[in-house]
């Protein structure tokens, strides 16, 4: 009944609306009822094989200075006070891995808040405790490495929250090769998880258990983890397989898009385009595009543009000499989000970013970027 609800109104009513309206029941729900339902099973800082909050912006050695002195700037500022967890949690004690966001729970009903890295956002949906007394399909191992997290149906997150944790674990003295990995089948099945997959002798050696939709793993010891966002020796590793993949030639100049079906899109794309045309610069949607063509893409430019979201991902294959410019809708929480500034100080691109201003539809997920003003930013950037 509640999935047919979900269905019903995702067709009738605009995402970005739906998206609003579940932060705000959600963080209602978070202060009442999972106070209730699911509270926090408590673990002591000594139980952690390691424990520490981390400065990722500062520790990233991110510099603003090439930044112009406007509001991103200003946004961006702030990220240096921002801190994050880092740990290693061998837990040992019998839990369940739930198969809709990857909780383990400690019967009867608390939850392992160090399952998930990012567990105390108001966007994270706690599990369904009726589904959780009624489960049925169900396995048992003794040991396993869960990789469930809030970010894994996402491109980036893939590879910044869930793939990092099989290079974070080894140096941490957790041979990941010879205890079972736990992922979700959503992921398993994603093109991108199984285009990695594909060209990695290290994640085809490993013991995976794919855990099927209404399926609950027990796991008498179970390993949690989170790094500390881009760091720079992880994403190393993670890129070393798909090397051969790129040419680093760095001449093409490209402006990433996004359809009009995404939350994120430009209302005047029409218009933003001819700008690019003037300046030679190719128009693509990364999400049409196979991974191997990403790569060999993103590989051979000098500049890319983009609006914020999962396709500056690829901007890691680029050459060392290309720049970027980011462009961001208005911030509705106030602050602009970290991931591809850091991304590209991660890689030594040169960056810029310019925000748009509100779009005239309300609720559709688009919003209006001045054409002479990104015009401008290209003259000033290039």
């Amino acid at each position: 009944m509640f999935t047919l609800i979900k269905k019903i109104l995702k067709k009738n009513i605009p995402a970005p609306f739906l998206k609003q309206a579940f932060l705000v029941v959600n963080k209602i729900k978070i202060q009442t009822v999972d106070r209730i339902l699911f509270p926090e099973y408590n673990i002591e800082r000594d139980e952690f094989l390691i424990y520490r909050n981390g400065y990722p912006f500062r520790e990233s050695n991110i510099s603003l200075d090439d930044l112009p002195e406007n509001e991103v700037k200003t946004y961006m500022m702030s990220w240096y006070e921002w801190t994050q967890e880092e740990y290693v949690l061998i837990f040992n004690e019998p839990c369940w891995i739930e198969p809709d966001f990857g909780w383990a729970i400690v019967e009867p009903n608390k939850l392992v808040y160090y399952s998930l890295g990012i567990s105390r956002t108001l966007f994270q949906p706690k599990p369904s405790i009726s589904k959780f007394l009624r489960k049925r399909n169900t396995i048992k191992v003794s040991k396993a490495i869960s990789l469930r997290d809030t970010g894994e149906e996402n491109y980036f997150h893939f590879y910044n929250d869930v793939l990092c944790k099989l290079f974070f674990l080894p140096q941490h003295g957790i041979d990941v090769n010879r205890i079972p990995v736990i992922i979700s089948k959503k992921l398993w099945n994603k093109p991108y998880f199984q285009f990695y997959y594909t060209n990695s002798d290290f994640l085809k050696s490993l013991i995976w258990i794919v855990q099927q939709e209404n399926q609950y793993i027990h796991c008498d010891s179970a390993i949690f983890c989170k790094p500390l966002t881009h760091r720079r020796d992880l994403w190393a590793g993670i890129l070393s397989p798909l090397k051969e993949l790129s040419t680093l030639s760095g001449t093409k100049k490209i402006f990433i898009t996004r359809s009009k079906n995404r939350l994120r899109f430009i209302e005047n794309s029409t218009e933003i385009e001819s700008v690019c045309k003037r300046y030679d610069i190719e128009v693509v949607d990364a999400d049409t595009l196979p991974f191997d063509r990403q790569i060999q893409l993103f590989s051979q430019v000098s500049f890319i543009a983009g609006i914020h979201g999962a396709g500056l991902t690829n901007m890691v294959y680029a050459h060392p000499s290309c720049k970027v410019l980011e462009i961001f809708p208005p911030p509705d929480l106030g602050y602009l989000p970290f991931h591809y500034i850091m991304l590209a100080g991660m890689k030594g691109l040169s960056y810029h970013a310019m925000i748009g201003q509100p779009g005239k539809v309300a609720y559709s997920g688009g919003f209006y970027l001045v054409a002479n003003q990104f015009e401008k930013e290209l003259k000033d950037f290039l």
